[in-house]
């Protein structure tokens, strides 16, 4: 009988790794959820079953952003056996000043964008290495481009994801290696639990946002192709091509403007 193979997805339950799942649902792999609330799990596993029957869908309740859950989360997983694909897609943002943005939320944010997602790469990237085999999926944004008045702080956490993934993906090449790195920047995504809080923010109906299934489907071809970087969308990845034409001073001025609130 063929062996199962088993994907581990933060964040799971909603958005971007909700609708990522079902492609790899689809496809015959075991699928691990790790996310928050239960009640949210719960019933998304109800929708995923529902969907899909023959899923093999396992759920683990666990906020990323509390010490000691990325262990635990590593410690759950390995009853499973090996994990073949990683998909840090876990975080969340803020909008707002920062003088006018809460210490605590920013910090907790940090802790899940960062903390979390590099405890967890490093967590199965030795099981990984150890078979040489298997794929990290990490979900940055286009966000980590540039400097983002409004969000700086979601914008650096997204520019460490998108450094850092791209970064671990040179060493592995330098070490011959065949596990892979896939850094993933979207462009606004009108569609998820985030954006439903920022509704009035202009790049939610700006020139390139973007949807979750439009998202998924992009992360499961380059998945399919081996690609090591993805920009998803067909007008972000045309805004991106040509970004190097345009002036910084445009760009962040663009960008501010893409920030600012809708006037109600």
């Amino acid at each position: 009988m063929k062996d199962e193979k088993t994907v581990l997805i933060t964040g799971g339950s909603s958005g971007i790794g909700y609708a990522i799942s079902t492609y790899f649902a689809k496809a015959g792999f075991r699928i691990l959820w790790v996310s928050k609330p239960e009640e949210e799990l719960q019933q998304a596993r109800q929708d995923l079953l529902q969907l899909l029957p023959s899923v093999d869908l396992h759920t683990f309740a666990q906020d990323l952003s509390l010490e000691g859950s990325t262990q635990a989360t590593y410690e759950w997983a390995k009853q499973f056996g090996t994990i073949d694909v990683l998909i840090n897609n876990a975080g969340f943002g803020t909008h707002g000043f920062l003088q006018e943005t809460p210490i605590e939320k920013e910090l907790n944010m940090v802790r899940l964008n960062v903390l979390a997602l590099y405890q967890l790469t490093r967590l199965f990237l030795d099981d990984m290495l150890a078979q040489d085999t298997g794929t990290i999926i990490n979900i940055s944004s286009n966000s980590s481009f540039q400097p983002v008045a409004r969000m700086i702080t979601y914008a650096s956490t997204k520019a460490f994801v998108t450094h850092f993934s791209r970064g671990l993906q040179e060493e592995l090449d330098l070490q011959g290696s065949k596990v892979r790195v896939l850094t993933v920047c979207p462009s606004a995504i009108v569609d998820t639990p985030f954006s439903k809080d920022m509704r009035d923010v202009k790049t939610f109906n700006g020139l390139v946002y973007t949807t979750t299934a439009e998202v998924a489907k992009d992360v499961w071809q380059a998945f399919q192709n081996q690609k090591t970087f993805l920009v998803t969308g067909k007008r972000m990845r045309f805004f991106y091509s040509i970004r190097r034409l345009v002036p910084y001073a445009l760009q962040q001025y663009l960008t501010r403007k893409e920030t600012e609130r809708i006037p109600s």
